[in-house]
């Protein structure tokens, strides 16, 4: 057997914060101002939804093994909530979800409009997103880009698009994505990406039907390895091979749900007390007028769950403070679903989830790199934020950020230079 999930829980020590208002620090001013487009790098960042930082240890998969090898290996703690949508733009863009607009997957913003995943027209909203994603800081030196599926690519983000770009279809094969952006580094030299950021929906989906204990899981997981040995040998017999850095991460981990622990919150309040809610693992409440103190006070007493007033979140969580969050946000204890259901807890109750606390090891997610900017052989032991991949990115291409929340200081020693 390979490392463990144990060994993730050793490696890291995560500091209970005080209760103060969260979300609301400046962005960092960058100390990268001064850096020149680099004519001889190219970086590829495939993400893989749901794939638990613990996978690897517990699967075959020869092609990260040597990734390992080759490269930088470690794990990402997600950004809070430890959703799909918050995070893939929180690593495009640099800023937590509570300062870049998607803090959750299920919300509803200023003007009361209503975004969620699925729903095409909001996807499409660009007013629904903040910050400066990484296609468009290319885009401003004068790079291309190009995106395969990342989460923000379908909308035009302050009237842009990256210069390549596909709507979601969970249709095309991984092996077909693979082979566009192949060609995309094929391309002739004045056509072609220097940043190119694509997205496989799995783990995640396995994930949530079968359990991430289950076999058929971990054969997901073998099949993502066999994606990225098919990518790899494509990369390695192009002419810009020794140019590209290869970035591999994840939006967050995967865990198991417990059908006892399951909160409906329709047990315990009225329905038709709340403006709207948004359930799951992240839960966020928006009571009518009047009604938030009450709320608050029943669901301290709910098992299972800690509530909190949108601005007393710990700090560490990074996120309250957005006035898109709900005036009410509960925390679900880890394996803990919730619904806000009259009708009783759903048949359909999905084996497990993500959007828990990212304290939680079970939601660390899976960061490797390797190509000629990071050292072979080198692990990281402790999990870094993944906001981090936004200012590395740029570090690499010798590229000016925007205004983000990372810590550019820990993006510069990720790096061999």
């Amino acid at each position: 057997m390979k490392s463990s999930l144990s060994a993730l829980v050793c490696a890291t020590a995560l500091a209970t914060a005080a209760l103060v208002a969260c979300g609301t620090s400046k962005p960092r001013q960058s100390t990268l101002s001064s850096l020149t487009p680099r004519s001889d790098r190219y970086v590829v960042i495939l993400s893989l939804d749901g794939f638990r930082a613990d996978y690897q240890g517990r699967a075959h998969t020869p092609n990260l093994d040597q990734m390992d090898r080759e490269g930088l290996s470690g794990s990402f703690r997600p950004s809070y909530p430890t959703l799909t949508f918050p995070n893939h733009y929180a690593m495009a863009t640099g800023r937590y979800p509570n300062n870049h607009g998607l803090i959750g997957n299920e919300f509803w913003d200023e003007r009361g409009a209503h975004y969620r995943l699925g729903d095409r027209k909001a996807v499409e909203d660009p007013a629904f997103y903040k910050g400066e994603p990484l296609w468009n800081v290319a885009r401003r030196h004068g790079l291309k880009s190009a995106s395969f599926f990342w989460v923000g690519s379908e909308t035009p983000i302050g009237g842009h698009h990256p210069d390549r770009w596909k709507r979601f279809n969970d249709k095309v094969p991984y092996t077909d994505r693979a082979d566009s952006v192949i060609s995309w580094l094929n391309l002739p030299l004045a056509e072609r990406p220097r940043l190119l950021m694509w997205y496989i929906e799995e783990p995640d989906h396995t994930g949530h039907h079968e359990g991430p204990e289950s076999p058929k899981t971990l054969r997901m997981v073998e099949k993502m390895d066999s994606v990225i040995g098919y990518f790899r040998s494509k990369l390695a017999k192009l002419p810009v091979r020794d140019q590209v850095d290869f970035i591999l991460v994840s939006d967050h981990g995967m865990q198991s749900f417990d059908r006892s622990k399951a909160v409906n919150l329709a047990d315990y309040l009225p329905l038709d007390s709340f403006e709207h809610v948004a359930t799951g693992p992240f839960t966020h409440l928006y009571p009518k007028k009047g009604y938030t103190e009450t709320a608050y006070k029943i669901l301290k007493t709910v098992p299972h769950i800690s509530v909190y007033r949108k601005g007393e979140l710990p700090e560490r969580l990074h996120f309250g403070s957005s006035p898109r969050i709900g005036e009410l946000v509960l925390l679900a204890d880890l394996g803990t679903q919730i619904f806000f259901n009259p009708q009783g807890i759903p048949a359909d109750f999905l084996r497990a989830g993500h959007g828990f606390d990212n304290k939680h090891p079970e939601m660390y997610a899976v960061f490797k790199a390797v190509g000629p900017d990071f050292k072979a052989g080198r692990h990281l032991s402790a999990p870094i934020p993944n906001i981090t991949l936004y200012p590395l990115v740029c570090k690499i291409l010798g590229i000016t950020p925007g205004e983000h929340d990372a810590d550019e200081s820990l993006a510069e020693t990720l790096t061999k230079r």
